[in-house]
C-alpha cells in the first residue's frame, strides 16, 4: 500500500511523530515513501525518530489513517 507524500506528511503533523528526527532525516522517509516503501518500514524509520509509541503502534496508526485493516 503506497500513502501519498501529503497524506503521510499529515499523519505524522497529526501524532507528532518525528519530533526526535532531524531534517535529512525526514527528507529520508519521505524519499523511501516516493520510492514505494512498505508502511512497515515507514513504520520503523518513524519509531527509530519518534519517543512515544512502539513500532508495531505506528503501524496500525498508518494502517488506520491509510483504511486499511
Amino acid at each position: 500500500m503506497r500513502v501519498s507524500t501529503d497524506k503521510l506528511y499529515r499523519i505524522c503533523n497529526k501524532y507528532q511523530w518525528f519530533t526526535s528526527g532531524s531534517i535529512n532525516q525526514y527528507d529520508k522517509l519521505f524519499e523511501r515513501n516516493k520510492d514505494g516503501t512498505s508502511l512497515q518500514t515507514l513504520a520503523t524509520i518513524i519509531w527509530i525518530c519518534f519517543n512515544g509509541y512502539s513500532e508495531n503502534e505506528i503501524l496500525q496508526i498508518l494502517k488506520k489513517e491509510c483504511d486499511l485493516k
